[in-house]
């Protein structure tokens, strides 16, 4: 119950209009200490996992890099590749290689320095697209050509 009114009060930092991410980083380190020593590895990775998306939005895209790299392989070994905290994990793990490569950019690096974060970016979210649930594909495909016949019988009146 007192982990769950810290997260509580953490989400409030988070949606602050200009949110201090450093002390929400120690907050997340404050609430993975209140944890009990058997919770449930999941729960720990998805602190983890809002922590490196804290260190994200303050720049430490570095660091984010590293922690999620190391997060990744952990929730792979328990929720298995194409697990729910797996897949956000490797989601953000995608967009920070990309934060990387356009800040890279940005700070004027040369196509040596950013392109092997640009390369990881594109393997991350073909992973990604590789391995979505084929059923919700199909779903999609199903709602997108129902939607596409509904536009056409429309516009054919």
């Amino acid at each position: 119950e007192k982990a769950r009114d810290h997260l509580g009060r953490i989400r409030e930092l988070e949606r602050a209009k200009e949110p201090d991410w450093a002390t929400v980083v120690e907050e997340y380190d404050k609430l993975s200490g209140e944890l009990p020593q058997d919770e449930r590895p999941s729960v720990r990775h998805q602190i983890r996992l809002a922590k490196a998306k804290a260190k994200i939005e303050m720049l430490d895209v570095a660091g984010a890099i590293a922690d999620l790299s190391q997060l990744l392989k952990e929730s792979a070994a328990v929720d298995g590749e194409d697990g729910t905290t797996t897949r956000a994990i490797r989601e953000t793990l995608g967009k920070a290689y990309f934060y990387a490569t356009s800040l890279l950019k940005a700070n004027g690096a040369t196509e040596d320095e950013w392109r092997p974060y640009a390369e990881r970016t594109r393997q991350v979210f073909r992973y990604l697209a590789e391995h979505q649930d084929p059923a919700a594909l199909a779903d999609y495909e199903k709602r997108v050509e129902a939607e596409f016949a509904r536009s056409v019988r429309q516009n054919n009146l």
